[in-house]
């Protein structure tokens, strides 16, 4: 373990930093090799490794991390910032007017050598640039996840203990007690350079007064900062989901990550990721808004400049992209090569009839909370491995959504659970006309706090979404919550997040698997399956056992980390067109069902673990399918 990267991380930046300025004739960069040293010392590029680096996600309390710590964070992009300025580049200088130049990088403050001060650099050379983004664990993530992911790194040792040792403070300034959010103000000094300064045009940057206290910000500068804004208490944490909202919960940690050099613009909205940086709380140091102190306790900070004890600051080395995250293969898609699948397929499903046992499991675990309804429970796991693996148009092939018809009197959260054992996030929400009126269901710009408030649609790429419909009742919907049911339609049918800007939406590419409860069929229009439920109380079953749903879980994280196109047979192709003429003669159907065939060709290949259809696994859809139609006839429902 390379103890000084993982406790003392901005020591090591402030000495990579001194060796590039020596060996560039005392001349400050920008980018001084720093990232370069952590991902070969951390060895970020064997993924495997990274487990050796604790997680903030793991922590019961937040706090219980040292700060300025290197730790990863696995997270939701709730919100991308403007690009913002800040001082990154200083002079020190002692008593006889020697200098040497000090970075801001990476850490929010800095201090001075003793007997040393600190002064900005003439004009505007050490003004750099960063991006900044606001993040919030994963929502929905169930506890059995949190669990697997907080195992991986126990296993390779990067768990945060009490022997652990204290993060560095030579090169940063560290509270000795945390203060109460309200409280992460500094008052010893009342000098204007510890406060950031505000402009309202990026490309004008005011000159600052030579710093006199001896602690200095890295003078950050928002372009669009303002006095008037909602204060950060007021705003909240901004959870997707407000339950989820925890304070002072390691769970519950939201963070502004700021992103340096090459990773400055990467990230998007919605976007999965997990972060490795360098965790810092300055209780010490706040940034007030202009005016008196006495405005202090009504305006103490805005919404975009939270205290860092109420959402940490986390500067990132490095940025894994982490979309479909399941905890089983924590890893971004370059690193799981086919041949670590193919491995790890071998590992789990080596024994004989191992891989059909798991399948089996998992049928059991839905067809126990669907009223005994095999068939029902044969969609739900086709559903819960569906995954787009091409465009046609606009259209994304091989993903599709589902619609329980006739669930009135089943406990819709109860399968919520239930089917959360298998996937690692799973999110239930009811849709009324009250709930649609009223709750949050797409995020919307607010302009006054130049911030985008989360709404609950707003989640990562592969949560089962679960709507139960079964308590809608008759109403009016007023404009929002007839946008809300739009947007509802939007995710679930041409997977993309509506964000209301007032005057027009921006569409995030968003892919959920989105399963509907209804009486008949569902509010949400053009839903590709509608599987009537036949319910058999009679035929209710135990609950797999512990090591059965493990299997499932490993089976699903498996076939989902794949998006390869299935392969389709000639003669195979051949059957396919002559079953699909029979049906439109037959059923009525409409010409898009071809694609969902095709779509659940591929998932129900996949829960066999393979990747090309047999005559026999079509013929097995076929009488799904039939089955299906037939339901659909008699609830005289639309079958497509």
């Amino acid at each position: 373990m390379a103890l000084e990267e993982f406790s003392r991380p901005l020591s090591v930046v402030d000495a990579l930093f001194e060796q590039h300025v020596n060996a560039n004739g005392g001349t400050p960069a920008a980018e001084f090799g720093e990232r370069a040293h952590f991902h070969k010392v951390l060895g970020i590029d064997n993924e495997e490794g990274l487990a050796k680096i604790p997680c903030l996600n793991d922590v019961e309390s937040a706090e219980s991390v040292p700060p300025f710590s290197l730790v990863r964070y696995r997270c939701l992009v709730q919100d991308v910032f403007e690009p913002e300025f800040y001082a990154g580049l200083f002079q020190e200088v002692d008593a006889s007017g020697a200098s040497r130049f000090r970075t801001t990088k990476y850490r929010e403050c800095i201090e001075p050598t003793p007997g040393r001060e600190l002064r900005e650099l003439d004009g505007h050379g050490g003004l750099l640039q960063r991006g900044a983004c606001y993040c919030v664990p994963l929502p929905g993530e169930r506890s059995w996840a949190r669990s697997a992911a907080a195992e991986w790194t126990l296993a390779g040792g990067g768990s945060i203990t009490p022997s652990q040792p204290a993060a560095s403070t030579s090169a940063t300034s560290v509270a000795t007690k945390r203060r109460r959010p309200d409280a992460d103000v500094c008052m010893e000094s009342q000098d204007p350079v510890a406060q950031a300064p505000r402009t309202g045009d990026p490309s004008v940057v005011q000159p600052q007064p030579t710093p006199t206290n001896d602690q200095v910000c890295g003078l950050c500068i928002s372009p669009n900062a303002n006095a008037n804004l909602k204060t950060a208490e007021d705003f909240g944490l901004n959870f997707p989901l407000p339950a989820e909202e925890r304070r002072g919960h390691g769970a519950s940690t939201a963070c502004i990550v700021k992103l340096y050099d090459a990773d400055s613009e990467i990230l998007r909205l919605c976007d999965s990721v997990e972060v490795i940086g360098i965790l810092c709380v300055n209780p010490d140091m706040a940034t007030l808004p202009d005016g008196s102190e006495g405005k202090m306790q009504d305006d103490w900070r805005d919404a975009r400049h939270p205290s860092t004890s109420l959402v940490p600051r986390l500067h990132a080395l490095a940025v894994r992209p982490l979309p479909f995250h399941h905890p089983l293969l924590p890893f971004t898609t370059s690193f799981l090569s086919e041949q670590r699948l193919a491995a790890a397929f071998q590992r789990q499903f080596s024994a004989p009839g191992a891989m059909l046992n798991a399948r089996t499991a998992a049928l059991e675990q839905l067809a126990r909370c669907l009223g005994g309804d095999a068939a029902s429970a044969e969609y739900f796991l086709m559903l819960l491995v569906a995954r787009s693996f091409s465009k046609h148009g606009e259209k994304l092939l091989g993903s599709w959504s589902l619609n329980f018809s006739g669930a009135n009197g089943l406990d819709t959260r109860a399968i919520s659970e239930a089917a959360g054992e298998l996937v690692p996030r799973a999110v239930h929400l009811d849709v009324t006309v009250n709930s649609l009126n009223e709750k949050r269901w797409r995020p919307r710009k607010d302009f006054v706090a130049d911030r985008l408030v989360s709404a609950q649609l707003q989640l990562a790429a592969g949560t089962l979404l679960m709507i139960d419909e079964t308590k809608m009742a008759v109403g009016n919907l007023t404009a929002d919550g007839h946008k809300a049911l739009l947007s509802l339609q939007q995710l679930a049918t041409e997977n993309k997040l509506a964000c209301d800007f007032v005057s027009y939406d921006v569409n995030i590419p968003l892919e959920l698997g989105c399963v509907m409860f209804s009486e008949r069929k569902s509010v949400v229009k053009e839903v590709e399956v509608v599987m009537p439920l036949r319910m058999q109380p009679a035929a209710a079953q135990s609950a797999p056992a512990p090591q059965a749903l493990a299997a499932a879980r490993w089976l699903i994280a498996l076939v989902t980390r794949s998006t390869r196109p299935l392969k389709i047979p000639d003669d195979v192709m051949r059957v396919f067109g002559e079953n699909f003429a029979a049906a439109r003669q037959e059923f009525k159907v409409t010409p898009e069902l071809a694609h969902t065939w095709m779509a659940l060709a591929r998932a129900r290949c996949l829960t066999f673990g393979e990747d090309e259809l047999s005559l026999q696994r079509w013929r097995e859809v076929m009488e799904l399918e039939q089955a299906r139609l037939l339901r659909c006839r008699e609830d005289n429902l639309f079958a497509a």
